[in-house]
């Protein structure tokens, strides 16, 4: 059975409830049906984010040498909808 994954963001302002969020997730989820898709499922997809370290320069003879930028990692979580075929 095909599966399709895709981001799923909702975005509201200050002061707006959920119910502008679920009817993002219904737009999406009905949006897919259209193309023969059934919603599956919203699940969280748990990523690290690796920011690569930057090498120092040594400068000429030493001067202007700076220093280099560590490897940095950070976790995020991303929303996901899971759709099926079949």
């Amino acid at each position: 059975m095909p599966y399709k994954v895709v981001p799923f963001q909702a975005g509201i302002m200050r002061g707006e409830n959920s119910s502008k969020a679920a009817a993002q997730l219904e737009a999406l989820i009905e949006s897919h049906a259209s193309q023969g898709w059934r919603f599956h499922s919203l699940e969280t997809l748990q990523t690290t984010v690796i920011t690569p370290a930057v090498p120092g320069t040594s400068g000429c003879l030493g001067l202007g040498a700076t220093p280099g930028t560590p490897e940095k990692r950070s976790d995020t979580a991303t929303y996901v909808a899971v759709f099926e075929r079949g």
